[in-house]
């Protein structure tokens, strides 16, 4: 299906209105990028946000494509992938020969069919932690992301029905040796999609990473990239990670921020702002910084050539200006019809 982009005819004053416009200086967004940090850490910069349902279609997930042309599809790629004994590969993909432990359970198996291959983070969940705002490609992507061997596993059958759609909160293997590592991998797959947990999951990941070593993880990002986590300033920093949905092609949506305690009376010329954006096309979202007195400062105006999906990215604004304490605002809007996205989390460092 051709997308249909429909400029919508706006002013910056029409759009903030009874503001007073000021000079910016502002960064780029953030491209795809390899993320290293420890496992605890990792665990606390996944950012929290409710699950959303609403819509969900396990067909809406294209899934075990052959992406390579060689007649073996995903499933069958992963269970090459991960034999214990490699399978002689036969005509149609048929596999004989091979041996695969299923690591939830310690079972071992030689019967491809009594294997299932494992989105680690369910498509359910998927969806409700952000793929609900993705185009169709980047859902089929990580269906059968076979770009990160943590994202699909051979599992036993019955274990991985077991599991359903369930997160760590709800589920966890029943073998205790490995759980540290389902923990990390769960971190990983949801890290590399840029894709949030809630507030149980978040929990249970915190206590199960407490347990583990602290290793470093390593993640190649799909989604998202660059600042991976809002940057802090104590008393001069703050944080709004509520959802807000920016309707497609739609008013601007705004969220709030207030700053107390600073001990400082004005503003940064370097201030940070961590911004966290789901959209399959960032080139459509245009992003404004209301300061307390109404000023605002434009991070990011749309841009109909910029196709790459979502912001995540950290903007340095010059907000010496401007008294440090107080009610700030980010005002988002949408700015081309036929696609919609929301608000992710903002932090404002002055």
């Amino acid at each position: 299906m051709i997308r249909k982009r429909i400029a919508l005819a706006i002013t910056a004053a029409g759009v903030l209105s009874g503001g007073l416009i000021a000079v910016v200086t502002a960064a780029g967004p953030a491209q795809a990028a390899t993320v290293s940090q420890p496992l605890r850490t990792m665990v606390a910069n996944l950012p929290v946000a409710a699950e959303i349902r609403t819509g969900y279609d396990r067909d809406l997930f294209n899934h075990w494509i052959d992406a390579d042309g060689d007649g073996c599809n995903t499933r069958y790629e992963v269970l090459i992938a991960e034999a214990a004994t490699k399978p002689t590969v036969g005509s149609g993909c048929a596999l004989s020969g091979g041996r695969w432990l299923s690591y939830y359970d310690g079972a071992a198996w030689t019967d491809p069919a009594d294997l299932d291959i494992d989105h680690l983070v369910p498509l359910a969940e998927a969806w409700d932690s952000g793929a609900r705002n993705w185009t169709s490609a980047q859902r089929q992507s990580f269906a059968n992301d076979l770009g990160d061997v943590r994202s699909l596993v051979a599992v036993t059958d019955n274990v991985n029905q077991s599991k359903s759609d369930q997160d760590p909160a709800e589920w966890i293997p029943s073998l205790t040796g490995v759980r540290c590592r389902y923990v990390t991998e769960w971190t990983a797959v949801k890290t590399r999609w840029a894709l949030t947990v809630d507030t149980a999951e978040k929990s249970a990941l915190t206590t199960y990473a407490a347990a583990c070593t602290n290793s470093t993880v390593t993640v190649d990002t799909v989604i998202g990239g660059g600042t991976t986590s809002p940057p802090t300033g104590g008393t001069c920093s703050a944080s709004n990670g509520t959802d807000v949905t920016i309707p497609d092609g739609g008013s601007a949506v705004t969220s709030t921020i207030t700053i107390s305690g600073c001990s400082r009376s004005t503003a940064s010329a370097a201030s940070a702002i961590y911004v966290n954006i789901v959209h399959p096309f960032r080139g459509d979202v245009s992003i404004y910084l209301y300061a307390p007195d109404n000023t605002y400062y434009v991070l990011k105006p749309a841009s109909s050539s910029d196709s790459a999906a979502n912001v995540i990215t950290t903007y340095t604004a010059n907000l010496s200006a401007e008294s440090a304490n107080g009610t700030w605002r980010l005002s988002v809007r949408d700015n081309y019809s036929g696609d919609a996205g929301y608000l992710n989390t903002w932090t404002l460092t002055v």
